[in-house]
């Protein structure tokens, strides 16, 4: 198959070069980088070794066969020094750094930089023991230097042979531990092996964002799908039910302000499904496919839930068959609404019994079960004809805005009761929420339950004829959320004033408290020789 085919079949040109560059990159982080933070293969080179045993304990010949055969990540000059010159009693922490350098300023002065006499010469590595002494060190040129941290390391490595007199075995296990360290990119193991990981899992999450971006925008794909077949399969019942929903009715003007929106937004889906096409391929890896896919899942999905509203305002407002599923439906908001005002008369009891405050909320708890026996009732007026649909909207309308006001009322009372400090802080904080715009404009959405003694109640808030923030179509021309004109305030749940109660009720302010945090430093050792005060090579040792 030519490879301008197989492009094709893959998605086209610009899907397969997406695809390609993501995939590249998940090998960048994956393997390339991990293996350049740790350069496991690049210890390739020989250490040009000498050997100055002043101490006369090891066996040169073969300890240097066996140091050349250490492989390095670049050209090292690894010098080893044995030496006893030193006061085992003396207490300075530097005796032991002291007697390296004299020794290279008077029998080597080779290891002295050139350039700058104050440091070690480019490329070289000393590995030093004192046996009688008990000192272990390790120097570094500036080009090859590690820090004190790794030099610690390298001279703990050998300290358990050292203990024992096999001070061969422990210089080879410097010298191995040097050749871990020098040379590599990142000097530090916990720093490479940081930056490997963070990598490695960075290549991961692109891999498993790639998949799940892939996932989602074929999910989106198939609801926006399922939702457009089940318009187009209801579209001609829909024309006909909105054609029964009554004009000069509040309710239902909004209903067909939606349905105008609805029927202008069909034609756009379909040209958004005309031009969203079939996708194959590495297409479907590409963040903008499942971006538009849910885009047109959203669409779709709003536009099947208006043609649910269509069907149950027909359905209500005509008191056709089924008629009691929808108004069960559409008597959701308000049950939650008063579950909320319910849950709010329990906290204020509570709040004002912790605060040794008198109050009495048995008035609004009577006008809750009021005005649930009056939805029941309200059922039985529905079917037996003595109450219009219309009407009982108009009702639930009212009923919510009572609940509103009543819980708002109660927030207040319960607050201004508490005549403290204390108390006229916590309603002046529970009135400035309340004029904040988190209050006036949003807030919660309906939950779409309730509790009740039987046990939780559910409804679909998206479905009421009622208005509410979760109803499909409210950019529909003609709608408005302000409450003016002939479409009905948007419904809001009041659980935000419950909420907003909570936490002006338990507010205290808070303790401040002063106190002296002490805090300490410590110095080490860093390898300064104190009779060489301009000496500032790398390089430190250590007793074992």
């Amino acid at each position: 198959m030519p490879v301008s085919d197989l492009i094709v079949r893959w998605g086209g040109l610009r899907a397969v070069a997406a695809f390609t560059i993501k995939s590249l990159l998940i090998i960048v982080l994956g393997v390339i980088v991990p293996l350049y933070a740790l350069d496991p293969f690049g210890a390739t080179h020989t250490p040009a070794v000498e050997i100055h045993d002043e101490a006369e304990v090891l066996d040169d010949a073969a300890l240097q066969t066996t140091l050349e055969d250490i492989g390095f990540r670049r050209d090292i000059r690894l010098a080893v020094f044995t030496t006893d010159d030193v006061d085992p009693y003396a207490s300075s922490d530097t005796v032991f750094n002291d007697a390296v350098l004299d020794y290279a300023l008077k029998e080597q002065p080779s290891w002295i930089s050139t350039a700058d006499p104050d440091v070690w010469a480019d490329g070289l590595v000393i590995l030093a023991v004192s046996p009688q002494g008990r000192w272990v060190g390790c120097y570094f040129g500036e080009d090859v230097k590690v820090d004190l941290r790794t030099q610690q390391k390298i001279q703990d490595a050998a300290k358990s042979s050292f203990r024992l007199a096999r001070w061969d075995v422990g210089l080879e296990t410097m010298a191995q531990r040097t050749a871990d360290f020098v040379g590599r990119p990142i000097p530090s193991t916990e720093v490479a092996l940081l930056v490997a990981f963070v990598s490695l899992a960075a290549a991961l999450a692109l891999l498993a964002w790639m998949f799940w971006s892939r996932r989602e925008a074929r999910d989106a794909y198939k609801q926006a799908r399922r939702h457009f077949t089940q318009i187009t399969t209801d579209y001609d019942a829909t024309q006909i039910r909105a054609g029964t929903i009554p004009a000069d009715d509040a309710h239902g003007a909004q209903v067909l302000a939606r349905f105008a929106w609805f029927e202008e937004r069909y034609a756009g889906l379909v040209r958004l499904f005309s031009d969203f096409g079939s996708p194959r391929g590495a297409q479907w890896f590409m963040s903008s496919r499942r971006r538009r896919a849910q885009k047109l899942a959203a669409s779709a999905k709003e536009l099947d839930r208006v043609d649910d509203v269509i069907a149950a305002a027909s359905t209500f407002l005509t008191l056709g068959l089924g008629w009691e599923k929808v108004w069960e439906n559409e008597q959701g908001p308000v049950h939650e609404d008063l579950a909320s005002y319910a849950a709010l008369c329990t906290a204020v009891v509570n709040r004002t019994r912790l605060a040794h405050v008198s109050f009495d909320v048995e008035t609004d708890r009577a006008w809750i079960q009021k005005r649930r026996d009056r939805l029941a009732a309200m059922t039985v007026e529905l079917a037996q004809r003595t109450l219009t649909p219309s009407a009982a909207l108009n009702e639930l309308d009212t009923i919510a805005a009572g609940v509103h006001s009543r819980c708002d009322s109660l927030a207040r009372r319960a607050l201004a009761a508490d005549t403290s400090r204390l108390g006229r802080e916590r309603l002046g904080r529970y009135e400035y929420s309340r004029r904040s715009s988190a209050y006036r404009n949003s807030g919660p959405d309906y939950l779409g339950w309730w509790s009740a003694r039987s046990g939780r109640m559910h409804y679909n808030p998206a479905t009421t004829i009622r208005i509410n923030s979760k109803s499909p179509g409210l950019r529909a021309p003609g709608l408005s959320s302000s409450g003016t004109g002939p479409v009905p305030q948007f419904s809001r749940p009041v659980a935000s004033l419950v909420t907003g109660y909570s936490r002006a009720s338990t507010y205290t302010p808070a303790s401040s408290s002063s106190g002296y945090h002490g805090s300490g430093s410590s110095s080490h050792f860093s390898g300064g020789h104190s009779s060489h005060s301009s000496f500032h090579g790398s390089g430190s040792s250590s007793r074992f």
